[in-house]
């Protein structure tokens, strides 16, 4: 079995934790809590970058190992510093170990996340940008995790477009039910009357949690999704050149 060490800094408290990825012939069904074998979080007070990489060590450490067979990091969209700071440690680690990342969008752990309350549907995932900005991923929940459908985009609500994969998925009337997932989501009349849809629920929050971190690792690690460490970056969708000389455009909470 492959170790994947797991570090978060972008959603909530910074994180660490290790799974274990079965192999060729394993069984490929076992619970996701079943298959980590050491985590730690810090306190809400602490930084990210004062964190993570003691996390990483202790992570380590708790399981007797000296490094893993790979590294999956939560690399954006989000808060700019947090996003940062996890990619950089993440390609850091990489390249000393010689091992391949597996980058983790924000927006699909949210559709991870509401696809433990929902467990089928499609999710309009909508994080807070800046301004009125949003960023913005259609998924369709699937068995291992959640299906993109189109691009990833940023930008207000009017400038957002649903994926051809996905119309038929959310045209009223929907073969699915459909739902408005993230703190980007404040008017559900809008959000219908724009995408020609009918929402099965009020917008809601969905907090992503250890489980979605693990699922969606273990899933881009068995799918082979691996990046060298010089090729990972943070995933700032829609990025502008303005948008990267004034970052703080973008709520910064790392």
């Amino acid at each position: 079995m492959a170790s994947i060490l797991i570090l978060n800094t972008a959603l909530g408290p910074a994180s660490a934790m290790l799974c274990q990825a079965p192999g060729a012939g394993q069984d490929r069904g076992a619970s996701v809590s079943s298959q980590t074998s050491s985590e730690h979080q810090a306190p809400r007070a602490q930084k990210s970058a004062q964190t993570i990489l003691q996390l990483a060590r202790q992570t380590l450490d708790e399981a007797g190992l000296a490094r893993a067979d790979g590294v999956a990091v939560a690399a954006g969209p989000g808060s700019f510093t947090g996003v940062r700071i996890g990619v950089a440690v993440a390609q850091g680690l990489c390249a000393a170990w010689d091992v391949p990342a597996v980058p983790l969008s924000t927006l699909a752990l949210s559709a991870a996340a509401a696809q433990r309350r929902r467990s089928v549907g499609v999710f309009l995932v909508g994080l807070k940008a800046w301004a009125d900005q949003l960023y913005f991923g259609c998924y369709e929940a699937g068995n291992d995790s959640p299906i993109r459908h189109g691009a990833e985009q940023a930008g207000t609500l009017a400038q957002l477009r649903v994926a051809a994969s996905a119309a038929s998925l959310v045209a009223a009337p929907a073969d699915q039910a459909c739902f408005a997932v993230g703190d980007g989501w404040t008017d559900a009349a809008a959000i219908e009357s724009h995408f020609g849809l009918r929402l099965a629920a009020e917008p809601f929050m969905a907090e992503v949690a250890r489980a979605d971190l693990l699922r969606l690792a273990l899933a881009g690690w068995q799918r082979r999704e691996w990046l060298s460490a010089e090729k990972l970056l943070p995933n700032y969708v829609g990025e502008t050149p303005d948008y990267r000389q004034n970052p703080r455009k973008s709520p910064d909470h790392g």
